[in-house]
């Protein structure tokens, strides 16, 4: 993904299937997909020790791309709860109770709207403007790496049963992740279809919107 940000800056990440080229996935160029990683694992870093495990309360676009790659940047453990829409925040408290998440990332138009107890569980907005009141880019230009094992968690998936409860999933480590990715990858390169490509992300435990936002900093198009 830093690479991609270096190279190829203004390069919209898509997906390379030939219908829905965009579908999906983060909806700006690698440059700004990187300038609001920085700034949001910038912001972890300051809240929250390595390892520490972050909702992300996001319908599928820029705000959750941001933020799933700035977990990853920050060494966290990204769970991501994808919105049917914004605002659209009925699962997160259940979600919460069967997490127990350091934090919420949401954007701004549904941080007020969670009934989350913040007493217990910080909540942060995050969007291409601020996090956490915070300018994205001035955020984004304190960043510093952070050293992070392979094994490391770095996503874990909660299925959502609706008002019967939910589950989450065991951790996957930042290598395992990696992993699948470059096979997913591989499978593109050997012209497998999009369909398919989704049952080879499920079967390793990657929730659709997840591959979406990965694949396409592995695959050029």
């Amino acid at each position: 993904m830093r690479r991609r940000a270096a190279w190829a800056p203004q390069s919209v990440p898509a997906l390379p299937f030939p219908d829905g080229a965009t579908a999906g996935t983060a909806g700006c160029n690698y440059r700004e997909l990187d300038r609001r990683a920085r700034a949001v694992a910038a912001r972890l870093g300051q809240l929250l020790p390595p390892g520490s495990r972050v909702l992300l309360a996001y319908p599928e676009g820029a705000d959750l791309a941001g933020a799933f790659f700035g977990c990853l940047y920050a060494g966290m453990t990204a769970v991501p709860l994808v919105l049917p829409a914004p605002g659209v925040t009925s699962a997160v408290a259940r979600c919460v109770e069967r997490c127990a998440p350091a934090a919420v990332l949401t954007g701004g138009d549904g941080w007020t709207a969670l009934a989350v107890d913040r007493s217990r569980t910080q909540v942060v907005e995050a969007d291409g403007t601020l996090v956490g009141g915070e300018p994205v880019w001035s955020l984004a230009e304190s960043w510093r790496p952070v050293g992070v094992l392979r094994t490391a968690p770095g996503y874990q998936r909660y299925l959502d049963d609706g008002p019967a409860g939910g589950r989450l999933e065991p951790a996957m480590g930042h290598g395992d992740l990696a992993d699948v990715v470059a096979e997913l990858a591989q499978a593109v390169r050997l012209g497998t279809e999009e369909e398919n490509v989704g049952w080879i992300a499920a079967v390793h435990g990657v929730e659709d919107a997840v591959w979406r936002i990965l694949l396409p900093t592995h695959v050029a198009l």
